[in-house]
């Protein structure tokens, strides 16, 4: 018991190591076309796990379903003044896979990360996913897991964003013991594929 207790504190240090709280905490909206398990309001930044990701499953957003299609990612990073980035790129993958973990990739696209704005990923044609999926941020590209990832600290029990090091052993993502959410968002229509990415980011940071 005891030995399980300490490696319980190692795990949370190691976690709280590689994450920070924001100063600025702003909430972001979204309207309900949107997959997301976010609370809407930022509070924390993670770097921990070169895989960050969030795993669906689509009966938690439409009963009865067991099928559904991506077409857009809405994916939101915060770059923290103590804690730089050792560069913005990122691949965004979409896999599927249950909660134990992501066993099929769909898709995969290479973007840049924005700071505390969203970047947007179209797949299209759309992916056609099964009742549990995962969109995960890859990034191999750098030392320590940058771009960070934004997150809410939504106290919640159960877990629905994960990271790992290997994309075998997922760990969810918990501050003080409580599940939290990235924000990672998916809309099943491939959105403004007439306008750039950044394009979006800034359209759409001008109405949150």
């Amino acid at each position: 018991m005891k030995n399980a207790v300490i490696m319980l504190f190692i795990v949370v240090m190691y976690m709280l190591a590689a994450s920070a709280q924001i100063d600025d905490p702003t909430p972001i909206s979204h309207d309900y076309e949107w997959l997301t398990y976010d609370d809407g309001t930022p509070n924390w930044v993670s770097w921990i796990g070169t895989y960050k990701g969030v795993w669906f499953n689509i009966q938690d957003f439409i009963p009865g379903s067991y099928s559904w299609e991506v077409g857009t990612a809405e994916l939101w990073f915060y770059h923290h003044s103590e804690f730089p980035w050792d560069t913005s790129d990122v691949m965004v993958e979409i896999w599927n896979g249950d909660a134990n973990g992501p066993t099929e990739q769909l898709g995969q696209q290479n973007a840049t990360a924005l700071h505390y704005a969203p970047i947007f990923i179209v797949f299209n044609p759309v992916l056609e996913t099964g009742q549990n999926f995962w969109c995960i941020t890859n990034t191999e590209a750098s030392t320590g897991g940058w771009p960070s990832t934004l997150t809410d600290d939504s106290q919640g029990v159960n877990s629905h964003s994960f990271f790992s090091d290997d994309l075998i052993i997922w760990e969810p993502w918990k501050v003080q013991g409580w599940s939290c959410n990235y924000f990672i968002r998916l809309n099943d229509q491939p959105l403004g594929t007439g306008l750039s990415r950044t394009t979006w980011g800034s359209l759409k940071t001008t109405f949150y």
